[in-house]
């Protein structure tokens, strides 16, 4: 008998669907209280319970008897929601208003909770995580085009007044590779991998850091360049020496990181580290996750990266194979990068197949007459 009580009679399918219309009608209508005619029996009313439940609505029967009637309310929240997105406001933004709100985003990016915890005082262990912040020293300066100008000039300025950073100039244009300056800074802007190879001393590690500086800064373009070396002490003495032949300290311009140690900071253009830093800034963050999120990693940390140089290639080790498998792999991704491999005369096809076939631009080494110390020998 309490079985037969429980179960529903069959409610006609013209009323179910009357119902239904009547409810997705209401749904898209802005009111936000509907209230079915009081001729609805209870069985009727049970049907109305039922789907508007299964469309995200609250119902509530009241009355007795005949004037026993069901009324429907909207979800105010969702109602909030939705109005909210009717009702947005399209801001516009120039162009430097847009990378500054990138790098603000970029650098301090907001918890999955909002700001609200933590203008409650209350911060949790997730957001925390969620708002480390990037180490700026390998994020891109925003510089406008009058303040690159300004860098120009000054360093003009300091040639034209200091005899000594003269002299340093004029011994730069005397090094081979000072004469491919065109070349390197042209094949590198028409190619994502270039590979320069020369003999030791020809110039490559100090001087092609430059070359693309003063193109970029040369055009008012902002650039960051990442200068890889595979020792420490290499790190630091050519940071040092290319912040001596512009007239600088280490810092400005020119800065470096090595492990527990860094110079300079965001408006460093040139930045000088080791292949394990830079490798471990790639997988900072999807180092204990999945392939995938690994390689999702190194995309956001490099994205503020105009230039790679990879120099002395041919001094493999397991930091820089990983590195260049990497870089390789988030390329096609990043069509604003540009990858330089620099070595001496070893390996250079191999390196240049590796990388699809890129260009290798050839300097030589300086050339000393042999003639007199033959002599001298043979004297």
């Amino acid at each position: 008998m309490k079985a037969a009580q429980q179960q529903n009679p069959i409610v006609a399918e013209a009323t179910r669907i009357r119902i239904s219309d009547i409810l997705e009608s209401f749904r898209a209508a802005p009111d936000k209280v509907y209230t079915f005619e009081a001729n609805l029996s209870s069985f009727d009313r049970a049907v109305v319970h039922e789907v508007c439940k299964k469309m995200g609505m609250t119902s509530k029967s009241s009355g007795r008897g005949s004037q026993r009637c069901v009324s429907v309310y909207k979800n105010t929240k969702k109602l909030d929601d939705v109005k909210g997105k009717e009702n947005l406001t399209h801001l516009t933004f120039s162009g430097e208003s847009k990378m500054a709100l990138g790098e603000l985003f970029s650098n301090y990016p907001p918890a999955e909770g909002g700001f609200g915890t933590e203008l409650d005082g209350k911060h949790s262990g997730t957001a925390g995580k969620t708002r480390e912040k990037k180490d700026d020293i390998f994020s891109k300066p925003f510089r406008k085009k009058e303040e690159i100008a300004k860098k120009v000039e000054s360093f003009a300025s300091r040639i034209e007044k200091d005899v000594k950073l003269k002299q340093i100039v004029e011994g730069r244009s005397k090094l081979p590779i000072a004469s491919f300056m065109d070349v390197i800074t042209s094949t590198i802007e028409s190619h994502q991998v270039v590979l320069i190879s020369g003999e030791t001393g020809c110039g490559k590690t100090t001087q092609v850091p430059q070359f693309l500086l003063d193109h970029n800064w040369g055009k008012g373009e902002a650039c960051k360049i990442v200068c890889t070396q595979p020792r420490r002490i290499s790190a630091i003495s050519v940071a040092e020496r290319i912040s001596y032949e512009r007239g600088e300290s280490v810092g400005d311009s020119v800065g470096y990181k090595i492990r527990l140690e860094s110079k300079g900071g965001k408006h460093s253009s040139i930045v000088f580290c080791t292949n394990g830093v830079l490798l471990r800034m790639l997988v900072s963050k999807g180092i204990s996750g999945s392939q995938n999120e690994a390689k999702a990693a190194a995309k956001e940390n490099i994205s503020d990266l105009t230039h790679i140089i990879v120099d002395e290639i041919h001094e493999r080790d397991r930091f820089s194979d990983f590195m260049l498998a990497i870089i390789r792999d988030i390329l096609p991704s990043h069509s604003h990068l540009r990858l330089i491999l620099m070595s001496a005369t070893l390996d250079a096809e191999r390196f240049s197949q590796y990388f699809g076939g890129c260009p290798i631009i050839r300097v030589p080494g300086f050339t000393y007459p042999h003639s007199i110390w033959t002599m001298c020998f043979l004297s």
